[in-house]
């Protein structure tokens, strides 16, 4: 019995679906935000924050709220999150996207405490 060339053309596609499928279970809120504030040798207050991509594929243009953040404020490293000029939401390192289980890293020294969560990314399966 021969398998005829459309054949094989839809089972590659209904494969390919299928695999876009198990990564399509990603949601934003795979994107975890945890901090800790401990003082810098001035006595500063400094925040550590923690973003971990939970998701299988990676999450790029990753958006989060953050009320009341400037580009005044002290970051490091400093293209890490940048305010996107609405007073409401921030940039996590200009769009670039986080891998899959990939830690990103970066600290804000203000006396301000600031609250960082994800509001919006875009999965890339």
């Amino acid at each position: 019995m021969e398998i005829k060339p459309a054949v094989i053309l839809v089972a590659c596609l209904l494969f390919g679906i299928s695999k876009r499928g198990s990564a399509a279970g990603c949601r934003t809120s795979d994107l975890v935000v945890t901090s800790q504030t401990y003082p810098d040798p001035g006595g500063r207050p400094v925040q550590y924050w923690k973003l971990v991509n939970n998701c299988g594929c990676p999450q790029k243009n990753v958006k989060l709220a953050c009320l009341g953040f400037s580009s005044s404020i002290e970051v490091y490293p400093d293209t890490s999150i940048k305010p996107d000029g609405d007073g409401k939401l921030c940039s996590l390192y200009g769009g670039r996207p986080v891998g899959p289980k990939e830690k990103v890293f970066f600290d804000v020294h203000s006396s301000t405490q600031f609250s960082f969560q994800v509001v919006s990314s875009t999965i890339v399966c």
